[in-house]
Order: structure tokens, then sequence, then C-alpha cells
């Protein structure tokens, strides 16, 4: 009969004071949104809850709880949803530093995983605020509250909120051969999740590489004799400055040539300077020649791979290369011999 006035007493006061723990869930979730967006941090979405009164008189009837309001620690609860995996350990990260952490009752449920079982991950952290984050007396109340934050992937979300709809709310436990398929789509959400991350790592090295291919960072798909002109004017930028190199195009012959070699953007472009590209032609040349950027751009085609570009760009027998091609083909071992 004591545990029923227990709980009685407990839901009575939840009651009264829910409208407060509303206002921490708030407070929380402003203080996760302030972070992150001055750091720069990029997730899907957060979304905020404070525990139903039917829900906590639920949770109140456990026979673990003595005092509830001040036992259950999930009153005020904040989700972040990342777009990739990788971000829930940053943004795990960043939370372990604005809040205090109850390391005991956290959970990383990853962790927890056997290396053979797929299932469902998030990093759960029981949390209360800082002195720091305590900036007026409604939140003085609550000053060493646990809330709880979770934090997980997209599909990691996805998964666990059908499998908590379709396995967990059903009463009674489901055939096993229902469960294993819960747990197969489970490991291909996994596979998915990592795949992501790999494709946002690769997105943002290309991102990477093309500012530093051209000036300004931008890249057209189209390999264009304007695009061609953009990327030589950064790429050959030192030695344009010195008058070694003109950056006058003899016309869209190159360009042609490049095509049928198969060089259709400024990656694949870049990827064909040979090493020491620019330091070779600067030890050649001197003020009293100055070379254009179609022959260099070709050159740069025939070392890459001479034998492809005399068999599907053009016949040997039309080159006439002078002097400063002849050697500066030399510095990379490719002779007239080897050509011919």
């Amino acid at each position: 009969m004591a545990d029923k006035i227990t709980v009685e007493k407990a839901v009575e006061d939840y009651k009264k004071n829910r409208e407060k723990f509303i206002y921490l869930t708030s407070e929380v979730e402003k203080i996760i949104k302030e972070v992150l967006n001055d750091k720069e941090i990029e997730y899907h979405n957060i979304e905020k809850r404070t525990k139903s009164i039917e829900s906590f008189k639920r949770k109140a009837k456990r026979e673990k709880y003595k005092d509830p309001i001040n036992e259950i620690t999930d009153l005020a609860g904040i989700r972040i949803v990342t777009l990739f995996e990788k971000d829930v350990y940053k943004i795990s990260t960043i939370i372990k530093e604005i809040f205090k952490i109850d390391y005991e009752n956290s959970v990383d449920k990853s962790d927890f995983l056997e290396a053979d079982k797929m299932g469902y991950k998030s990093v759960h952290y029981i949390a209360a605020l800082t002195d720091k984050r305590i900036t007026d007396s409604k939140l003085e109340s609550f000053k060493d509250f646990y809330f709880e934050i979770q934090i997980r992937s997209i599909l990691q979300h996805a998964w666990a909120e059908i499998e908590h709809d379709r396995n967990y709310k059903f009463k009674g436990n489901l055939p096993k051969h229902l469960q294993r398929r819960f747990y197969s789509l489970a490991g291909m959400l996994e596979m998915a999740d990592r795949e992501f991350n790999q494709l946002a790592k690769e997105v943002e090295e290309y991102k990477s590489r093309v500012k530093d291919i051209t000036k300004d960072g931008e890249i057209e798909l189209e390999l264009t004799l304007n695009s061609l002109k953009k990327y030589s004017l950064n790429k050959f930028n030192e030695a344009i400055n010195s008058s070694l190199i003109s950056v006058d195009f003899d016309n869209e012959t190159i360009l042609k040539e490049l095509k049928i070699y198969g060089i259709n953007n400024l990656i694949e472009l870049d990827d064909i300077v040979p090493e020491n590209f620019c330091e070779f032609i600067k030890k050649i040349l001197n003020k009293k020649r100055i070379v254009k950027l179609s022959p260099l751009i070709r050159t740069m085609m025939i070392i890459n791979d001479h034998h492809k570009y005399f068999e599907i760009v053009c016949d040997n027998n039309e080159l006439n290369p002078d002097n400063f091609y002849l050697r500066l083909l030399k510095e990379y071992d490719i002779t007239i011999n080897k050509i011919i």
C-alpha cells in the first residue's frame, strides 16, 4: 500500500512540476544547438521531449524507484540525429565537454554488440548541467538533476524506430525468423552507414583537392577552353608571372586531344601533371624563350603515357618537337627514339 501511495504522490508532484521539466528540456536543446552551430557541426535534427505523465506513472511503478522524480533520469530527453555515423562520435566528444556525464549509467550500445551480432546502436548519455550552464534561477533547481541525451545516425535512427514499433511494442516475443530479419536489416543499414561515412570522407577530399587545383575552389565538370585557362593560370602561376609561359592557346585542338586521351575534367587533368613539372620548365627555360600552354599540356600527355598518346591521339609522324620539348621529355626518360 505504501508503494502505491509513493507512486501516486510522485505522479502528483510530477504533474505540478512538469512545466519546469519542459523548460529544462528546452534549455538543454538550446545549449546543444548553440554549441554545435558555433562549432559548425552538421546534424540532421535535434528532437526534445519531456516525459508524459502516463509514461512517468508506468516507470514510477517499477520497484527499483524509491523516489521516482529524482531517480528517473530521462524525464527530460534530447535526441541528436546525425547524417553520418562518424558525426556521432564527434558530437559525443562535444557533449562530454559541455555537460557533467554520469559515466556509470551512460551507454554506448555499439560496445555491447557481439562481433557476430547486429542490432540497435546508439550513444546514451545521462548528463547534468555544469555551473557554467546554469544561467537563471529556474535552472538553479536543476543543478544536480540528470537528463538523457541520445546520439545516433539517421540510419541507426530509422532502424531503431521501426524495430521499436514492430518489436518492443508487440505484446509478446516475435518469432525467431522475424527477429532474424530485423537483425539482417540492421546489418544492411550498418554497412550502408559505413559506406556513407566513406563516401562523405571522399567527397570532402575531392572538394579539398578542387580548392587546391583552382584558385577559388570552383570547378567546371566539363572541360572547356575557359576552365582549362583558369586551371592553367593557377597551376603554372609562377612560370606565367615570370613570363616563361604564355596563357594563349593555339586553338581548340588541344581541347580535342585531351578529350580523345580521356581527360574530361580538371581533376583528371591534374592527375597527369608529371612530378616536378613546373620546376623542370623553369630549369630549361629562360626569359628569352616563352612557350605556349597548348604544347605544354600536350607534353604532359606524352609523359604520362606516350604509347597511348600516339596510338589514339596523334600519329608520331606529325610530331615535330623543338629542342625545349625534347629536353623536357628527356627529364622523364622519354627520348625521341622511344617515341618514333
